[in-house]
């Protein structure tokens, strides 16, 4: 029987997979040529904010002025691919991104080079920010490469909100913030506290091993070795500064650190600036070539060639 394919009804047109797209845009569909990279798609289902960057030091110190922050609230900034000193733009993309987006995008091979001569796809290419969020999302490939030109301008873009907080840059202007990210960095915080309360848990039996972990985090010296005072100390430590507290309570060398302190304090040992030596022969607490650092000194102590050092000195202190 013949089949009137004209009278047939055209269905529904499906969206095509990223799969397909390639395929389709592949000049020789399903023939591998074995010198072609396997394709791997850069693009994600991620979306994430651009937020300005407030200049809290600068003239303007009211929120509801319209020039608070360094920028007008109808000013725009635009960033463009960075160019080196040799006359090239910098490469954005890696090499399986460019392949990546020249397919999705229906581009010749090297349509996204750096280095094209005629008709380069980068110049001019910018994204333009301003006071207000700008939001990029990630599955799509004009605003993919967006995110990738904000991030080659990290002088000016902080890669994210941690970036920001912890490494900040006085020329940071704008903030790239992935939805959701509030969440995952309040169950982070949550989990870094948790364990610095464990360890807590753990050290509260040994007071002076808790003071000097509190010390160390803290800088602050405390004068009474008593639960009430330590237990106080470790609470804000906790609260200000876990990943430190974290950090101080899982030191290989805390107890010799807190040997040593003991030992200036019977005068077994003597600091001088940030240096130390072992009183009797003026000896420094350190190998070879080295400077007697805490650090140095604690590896000094530790080490197997110098436990009968050691040992003489645990004598001494505690004997």
């Amino acid at each position: 029987m013949e089949v009137d394919f004209d009278s047939v009804d055209t269905p529904t047109e499906i969206p095509k997979t990223v799969k397909e797209v390639v395929e389709e845009a592949s000049p020789v569909r399903n023939k591998v040529t074995p010198s072609k990279k396997e394709f791997v798609n850069c693009l994600r289902n991620e979306r994430v904010i651009v937020k300005f960057v407030h200049n809290e030091k600068g003239l303007i110190s009211d929120p509801k002025h319209v020039l608070y922050g360094g920028l007008g609230e109808n000013s725009k900034r635009r960033f463009v691919v960075p160019v080196l000193q040799s006359g090239v733009f910098k490469n954005v993309l890696t090499n399986s991104e460019k392949e990546c987006l020249e397919t999705i995008m229906g581009l010749p091979e090297n349509a996204l080079s750096v280095y094209k001569k005629v008709d380069n796809f980068w110049t001019n290419r910018g994204v333009t920010l301003g006071k207000e969020p700008t939001i990029l999302d990630l599955s799509i490939p004009d605003d993919y490469i967006k995110y990738k030109i904000l991030l080659a301008n990290d002088d000016y873009i902080a890669p994210s909100e941690e970036a920001l907080r912890n490494h900040r840059k006085a020329t940071y202007q704008f903030v790239l913030h992935r939805e959701g990210q509030e969440l995952e960095n309040a169950l982070e915080s949550l989990n870094t506290t948790s364990k610095a309360f464990m360890l807590f848990g753990e050290l509260k039996d040994d007071l002076k091993k808790l003071a000097m972990v509190v010390e160390m985090t803290t800088g602050k010296t405390i004068s009474r070795i008593e639960k009430k005072h330590v237990f106080a100390q470790v609470e804000t430590a906790i609260k200000e500064t876990p990943e430190r507290f974290i950090k101080n309570a899982e030191d290989p060398f805390l107890d010799t650190k807190i040997l040593i302190k003991d030992a200036i304090s019977s005068g077994y040992i003597r600091k001088r600036g940030e240096y130390y030596y072992l009183t009797e022969g003026n000896r420094p607490l350190c190998n070879d070539k080295q400077e007697p650092t805490l650090q140095s000194a604690c590896e000094f102590l530790n080490a197997p060639k110098n436990q009968e050092i050691l040992f003489l000195l645990q004598g001494k202190v505690y004997g």
